[in-house]
């Protein structure tokens, strides 16, 4: 039975202060329980079952994902279940660190994925003792920047907590601080542990953290995120399709330099370039797989031109450049193989397609001349071990004398995670066929041309 709005409030006027305040806070309790129903979580935004004492989960992930609302949520659930120490307010006394103070407050309470979009009733409050997010119940949370030295002495004098929150950990300043002073105060309760959400940059401690077995990792991508408008994601995604800041900023890739190998993400970068200039020559490289299953290794074809002028390196010496124009890898029978670098061959008016054949390769040309016997194609035989054919081609993106025209992730994604001693992958091994033959091949550098 409903009661009309002339009803309603007749009853109202008969109820005393203290029903009335009960009233209020029951209706208040429905309609955050009705919003807190109405969530509905990302893959990468349910947290694990158990994050081990000392231990974190790490939200790593792109644009527009939700890691910080991933984390707001938790928070409150943090504070809604048992209490951590019984003798405190509200049973809990958490962290909130963010790259500086302000973030904290804006991006972790006050924003619209931030601890009042979980639960009203949070307030802000400014003390002579620092920021916090209190809850009615007396649980706190203590906001910190990672900025300033002055951020520092406070995270160091910050007091013990059960919960520690890291928002967008990879852009703090002082990252390796926030950690260290704030794990020295994580010892309230049995289980203190961390949560933490960022866009990932190749930042030391994010490395070290994801190799750690008591982090746990989620990770989410722009293009899942299906809550962001349509045209937003598609906009995003074209822009950048293909680029490290795809894979960064929009994938949530942690983009990692590994130790010993021979290229690293910094030195690619510097070397690339939007544009090749008028070029002198072109080759199409190829690396054969041996065989051409699914679960065979990739054909390697990389189409790479050499500058027709001199230019400075990075020591100021005049050198050719090397460009690499386009990368064709992939898993393709011999046939489809032979037809793509052919069609490279003349779509950037090649001088030659060069191709190894030490490890079966012997079919390239009998393929190549089959389909297309105009084509000039020769064989190139590896004379030296393939840490010795790869090293004076990363030296030279060292020098900046070799560059990579746009992005191609797949192969700087082989470049810069191959160490020598490990199998060398085919697209690496067909842009150091490439480059080698270009640039180094007539000083008898690592290949011997047939």
């Amino acid at each position: 039975m409903s009661l009309t709005r002339d009803e309603v409030r007749a009853r109202l006027q008969h109820l005393g202060p203290e029903e009335l305040a009960l009233l209020e806070e029951q209706l208040q309790a429905r309609l955050w329980q009705r919003r807190w129903d109405r969530w509905t979580p990302y893959p990468w935004q349910v947290p694990p079952d158990r994050i081990e004492t000392l231990g974190w989960w790490l939200q790593l992930g792109g644009r527009g994902t939700g890691k910080t609302d991933g984390c707001a949520r938790y928070m409150v659930t943090h504070v809604n279940g048992p209490p951590c120490d019984p003798r405190l307010p509200g049973g809990h006394r958490m962290a909130i660190i963010a790259p500086t103070q302000g973030d904290a407050a804006e991006a972790c309470v006050n924003g619209p994925s931030g601890l009042k979009a979980h639960d009203p009733r949070v307030k802000l409050r400014q003390t002579t003792g620092g920021t916090f997010a209190r809850w009615p119940s007396g649980a706190e949370a203590k906001l910190f920047g990672a900025h300033t030295p002055d951020d520092v002495e406070r995270l160091r004098a910050g007091g013990n907590r059960c919960l520690v929150w890291m928002e967008e950990a990879a852009a703090m300043r002082r990252l390796a601080d926030a950690i260290t002073h704030s794990e020295m105060g994580l010892r309230l309760g049995s289980n203190p542990h961390y949560i933490a959400s960022t866009t990932p940059k190749p930042r030391k401690e994010l490395i070290e953290l994801k190799a750690n077995p008591k982090v746990i990792v989620t990770q989410g991508r722009t293009r899942d995120a299906i809550h962001l408008p349509a045209e937003q994601r598609a906009h995003l995604i074209a822009k950048y399709a293909g680029t490290r800041i795809e894979a960064q900023e929009l994938d949530g890739v942690l983009l990692e330099d590994i130790e010993g190998a021979l290229w690293s993400w910094v030195a690619i970068d510097k070397a690339r370039v939007g544009a090749a200039p008028q070029l002198a020559s072109v080759v199409v490289a190829m690396d054969p797989a041996a065989t051409s299953t699914d679960d065979a290794d990739e054909m390697g074809i990389i189409v790479a031109g050499r500058g027709a002028a001199y230019l400075p390196d990075k020591n100021g010496f005049q050198r050719q450049h090397g460009y690499v124009l386009d990368d064709l890898s992939g898993r393709m029978p011999p046939i489809e193989a032979a037809r793509t670098a052919i069609k490279a061959y003349h779509e950037h008016r090649a001088d030659a397609i060069v191709a190894e054949v030490n490890n079966g390769g012997e079919w390239i040309g009998t393929v190549v001349r089959q389909v297309d016997p105009t084509v000039n194609y020769r064989v190139v035989y590896a004379s030296r071990g393939k840490a010795t054919r790869a090293e004076p081609v990363a030296a030279l993106t060292d020098q900046l004398s070799a560059h990579i025209v746009g992005s191609f992730p797949e192969l700087e994604e082989q470049l810069t995670t191959w160490v020598p001693g490990d199998d060398s992958p085919d697209r690496l091994d067909a842009y150091v066929w490439a480059l080698t033959d270009l640039m180094l091949a007539s000083a008898g550098n690592s290949a011997a041309v047939a």
